[in-house]
């Protein structure tokens, strides 16, 4: 009856301080992914390709959109008979939007590399990437075509969270004691 409240025994085989490492480098590998599916997000963008992938950056996504649309980087049906007559900004217009959208991304690549030694880049990334869902939130609301993406922000922001909760709570557990191995020597093998 006891073993009925017991966790499963590969469970109890995994250190704690293997489960915390795991959570964090999780945490970072997210990051990277955010990073890597905004940026062929962005050139899909470019590209005038109609796919859209999940587990990215809404923010720099949202830019790129907004200076294709004002420099009238989109196709002439796209604007319609009232905006026949709009004049758009020039293509320096669009190249300095790529400048920003650059520096977001190299942010959280910035996030990524140095996560690895410090976690104050982790909670950098997890304030940007709360940041982008908040915009996200406010420029578009809860509605049924955002609920998809809606879900991955949420899942990358607990993501980031447990991170950085579980380096805090590595930070916080006893050094290992090194046990010295001693040598075998080679009649004993």
């Amino acid at each position: 009856m006891a073993n009925l409240f017991r966790k499963d025994q590969t469970e109890q085989d995994v250190p704690l301080k293997q489960t915390l490492r795991e959570k964090y480098l999780n945490a970072r590998h997210n990051i990277l992914l955010i990073l890597v599916f905004t940026v062929i997000n962005v050139v899909l963008l470019i590209t005038n390709s109609n796919t859209y992938f999940l587990f990215s950056a809404y923010v720099p996504y949202m830019i790129v959109d907004l200076g294709m649309l004002l420099c009238g980087m989109y196709p002439i049906e796209y604007y319609g008979t009232e905006f026949a007559s709009l004049e758009f900004l020039g293509k320096g217009v669009f190249v300095a939007i790529m400048v920003i959208v650059a520096v977001i991304l190299a942010l959280y690549l910035l996030c990524w590399i140095f996560s690895k030694e410090i976690t104050g880049w982790m909670v950098t990334a997890l304030v940007f990437f709360c940041v982008d869902t908040a915009i996200m939130l406010l420029l578009n609301g809860i509605v049924s075509d955002m609920i998809i993406d809606l879900i991955f922000h949420g899942w990358v922001i607990f993501s980031l969270g447990s991170g950085i909760s579980a380096y805090n709570k590595l930070k916080k557990l006893p050094a290992e004691e090194e046990v010295p191995v001693e040598p075998i020597a080679p009649e004993q093998l």
